[in-house]
């Protein structure tokens, strides 16, 4: 039983997923890397690409800690 449920867990963060990264001429212009367990990812900007979710989760959870330090550092000037 819980071979079969690691495998499936395996499976899930493992199964391809869209994304789109944004692109623009200043601050995301170059590719991205992710690193994840050793592993390195070279992500397209601009066009549509599959990744493992995993990858993609990493890149969802960077983001939202991107914003969160944003919005400190604006509380900090206010």
């Amino acid at each position: 039983m819980k071979k079969s449920y690691e495998a499936e867990l395996e499976s899930y963060y493992n199964e391809p997923v869209p994304i789109m990264l944004v692109k623009d001429n200043w601050k995301y212009k170059d590719d991205l890397t992710v690193t994840l367990n050793g592993t390195n990812y070279q992500i397209k900007r601009g066009v549509p690409v599959n990744v493992p979710r995993k990858v993609a989760l990493v890149i969802e959870r960077s983001h939202k800690q991107e914003l969160e330090a944003e919005k400190y550092i604006e509380s900090l000037k206010a």
